[in-house]
């Protein structure tokens, strides 16, 4: 069975507000591809995320680090939900959860790290 893989495909597992999580994605996602997004005073209300990495887990590519502002856990480390978007500038991207200011990288460039096993995000 795919779920003794991926436990997080059991229907158990899908998150209360996930429906409303991916509506708000897809919109942003719409202004973003038209230009229209973030705009400054999102990235303004955005949680900075510093010596962050990149984490490729089962269920996509993410980043851990440290949050700064984010508004249900304060400043702690953290792994992001998944990511959907980065600016072109680097300065920013989109999680399934929300907008991030990306400060300064991790500074080991060392390979990014991989746990298949980790389930949260934020």
């Amino acid at each position: 069975m795919i779920t003794e893989n991926f436990r997080f495909l059991l229907p158990r597992c899908i998150e209360h507000d996930l429906a409303v999580k991916l509506r708000v994605l897809a919109d942003d996602l719409d202004r973003i591809r038209a230009g229209g997004a973030p705009t400054k005073a999102e990235l303004a209300k955005a949680p900075l995320i510093v010596d962050w990495r990149l984490v490729l887990t089962q269920i996509g590519l993410r980043l851990l680090g440290f949050v700064a502002g984010h508004p249900r856990l304060g400043n702690i480390n953290a792994m992001t939900s998944q990511l959907w978007a980065a600016g072109p500038d680097g300065t920013w991207i989109r999680t399934l959860s929300r907008f991030y200011r990306l400060g300064l990288r991790h500074r080991n460039e060392d390979r990014d790290v991989g746990d298949p096993n980790f389930d949260g995000g934020v």
